[in-house]
């Protein structure tokens, strides 16, 4: 058992209530260090959070101690253990994520737009939990930020949202002094400038300057001094580039509104978020462009090129029913291909009620054409020659139909 004295700190290779060797130490703040170790009980990798000593550190240790476990989402650091008995060490006992913070991550260079989307849903999804709970964080910042390597082709990292030492619980008793500042001055929103009781909101103001510092791969407020930093925001909202784009653009300049009344929900983050991800990416440029693209989407866009070298009435039909195929997608230009096609995350009953249409209208069509064709076989209309796998279905139910 570790011989720890009380408000002082263990040194690696000691083993806390003989069950957890302290291997390495791997960060440290106001509260407590935090430590890599191996529990010798159950041969896992965990992290341990060794609290300094003294009386506002210990209500806030107990604090932690009880939110960490009320709380369960694959986007929240989940707790194992704790010691809050008087007369040992207290300590939290917490899952080890392989990974770096954000901070660290970000002093490699900035993220890119999709890989930050998908961080932006899992915070958001972690503050919707913790929001709900009744609980402020007060302190999201990239350092509280865990990355953990994705194992889906494509993404870089997931991400967890740590660190709940001055979480506040709304409308409980504050353990901070009125008018004090909590919290990491380039992060803070203006109404904790102000010295307002924390809300939800709060959270969602830091989440954008985090999520804005991860795209630019700069700090909104980059103030050295703790008070100008502080200061700065309520007298200027931070500069979102154009170049990210509009849906980067409107989500960012909504979370960090002055007004902390007319900031998204995390709820609300997380839908924007997951559009974000599955729609519409940025190229170098920072226009928008086509996401990944469904196979009825890429169909639709080969219908529509088709039907653009058609005669009417089947090209109308058909441009139309392409149209319908594309879900809430944007189709602007079809005529010369000239506008991208802006995907939103098409859902499957979209899908299924645009392939009904379109067979029920392949068939008023080939009513049409065989109509026409027996009035009048010389101005029968040309049929579109469709490409693709759904083109070549298509094809053959037209071919079928007018015979």
């Amino acid at each position: 058992m570790s011989d720890l004295e009380p408000g002082g700190s263990p040194n690696t290779g000691e083993l806390l209530d003989g069950r957890y060797l302290l291997e390495e130490k791997v960060g440290s703040g106001g509260m407590g260090v935090v430590y890599r170790a191996r529990d010798e009980t159950l041969g896992r990798i965990v992290a341990v959070k060794v609290f300094r000593e003294s009386a506002a550190d210990a209500a806030r240790s107990s604090s932690e101690t009880r939110l960490l476990a009320s709380l369960n989402h694959s986007s929240l650091v989940t707790l194992f253990d704790a010691q809050t008995a008087s007369g040992h060490p207290n300590y939290l006992v917490m899952e080890y994520v392989e990974g770096p913070t954000l901070r660290e991550r970000l002093a490699e260079g900035s993220i890119e737009p999709g890989d930050t989307a998908t961080m932006a849903r899992d915070l958001a999804e972690a503050l919707h939990v913790v929001h709900h709970a009744g609980i402020v964080h007060r302190d999201i910042k990239p350092s509280n930020v865990l990355l953990r390597t994705s194992h889906v082709p494509g993404e870089e990292f997931r991400a967890k949202l740590a660190d709940f030492g001055i979480a506040y619980l709304v409308d409980s008793t504050r353990l901070t002094a009125p008018g004090t500042l909590v919290g990491t001055a380039a992060y803070l929103s203006p109404e904790q400038v102000r010295g307002t009781a924390p809300a939800p909101a709060s959270d969602i103001y830091a989440l954008g300057l985090v999520l804005l510092e991860a795209l630019t791969g700069e700090r909104a407020f980059p103030q050295t001094s703790t008070h100008e930093a502080a200061l700065a925001r309520l007298t200027r909202d931070p500069l979102i580039p154009g170049e990210l784009g509009y849906p980067w653009k409107s989500l960012l300049t909504a979370m960090t509104a002055r007004d902390p009344h007319q900031r998204p929900s995390a709820l609300d983050v997380v839908v924007a978020a997951g559009s974000l991800t599955v729609g519409d990416s940025l190229d170098a440029t920072g226009a928008v462009t086509a996401g990944p693209t469904t196979g009825a989407a890429v169909a639709a866009t080969e219908i529509l090129e088709a039907a653009d070298a058609s005669s009417a009435p089947t090209a109308v039909l058909v441009q139309a029913v392409a149209t319908a195929a594309l879900g809430d997608g944007t189709v602007a230009g079809a005529a010369t291909g000239a506008a991208p096609l802006r995907g939103r995350g098409r859902r499957r009953r979209h899908l299924i009620v645009a392939v009904v249409a379109l067979v029920v209208v392949v068939l008023i069509v080939g009513i049409l054409v065989w109509a026409l064709g027996a009035s009048s076989p010389a101005s029968a209309p040309t049929l579109p020659q469709l490409s693709g796998p759904l083109g070549a279905h298509m094809q053959q139910l037209l071919d079928s139909v007018t015979r």
